[in-house]
């Protein structure tokens, strides 16, 4: 599907059919935005799969890993430790302490579930900062062919709005995006 990077009022208004479609699609949905720069390579190289430790990371890192089995591409598990809150004072280094240790946990069971599936070259980063700012910055870094995320979809207060960083990524991303919903309870 095609993103048009829509933000602000403008979004709030004619909403988003992209991310309606994402949120309530019962398979993978591929996201491209049109007016990238980048050509699309496949078969792909390089998959990035950002996690989280969430359910939905969890079938995005399965998605991820079939790709990657599938096109012998390399396999790149990437970790934001959102850093924005953390400030100088002593509760937020020992806050920092447990969300590094929490991303490293997260990144040892991602990595050992992609290690079991015997992928060719599997690369995993913790990286410290704005979630979406740091999977752009890896994307163009480590010259990522597709990302694959996962998203929590549809909810009872949002029936239709992606979390803040998933809608970033789907406006704003050079490269395609694949979406793995995590199912309704009770799918």
């Amino acid at each position: 599907m095609p993103t048009h990077g829509r933000s602000g009022l403008e979004r709030f208004l004619i909403g988003s059919v992209t991310e309606r479609v994402i949120n309530t699609a019962e398979v993978p949905v591929i996201t491209v935005n049109p007016d990238r720069d980048r050509p699309i390579t496949y078969p792909c190289q390089n998959i990035l799969v950002p996690t989280d430790g969430s359910r939905g990371a969890e079938l995005a890192l399965k998605e991820g890993i079939g790709v990657a089995k599938a096109t012998g591409a390399t396999l790149h598990l990437l970790h934001v430790v959102e850093a924005g809150s953390l400030g100088p004072d002593s509760r937020s280094v020992l806050k920092e302490g447990e969300l590094t240790k929490k991303a490293n946990s997260i990144m040892a069971e991602a990595t050992e579930k992609a290690e079991a599936e015997s992928l060719n070259a599997i690369e995993s980063e913790i990286e410290y900062g704005s979630p979406a700012k740091k999977i752009r910055t890896y994307i163009q870094e480590n010259e990522i062919d597709i990302a694959i995320l996962g998203t929590h979809g549809e909810t009872e207060f949002s029936r239709y709005m992606m979390g803040d960083i998933s809608a970033k990524i789907v406006r704003t991303s050079p490269i395609p995006v694949m979406w793995v919903r995590e199912p309704k309870s009770g799918e």
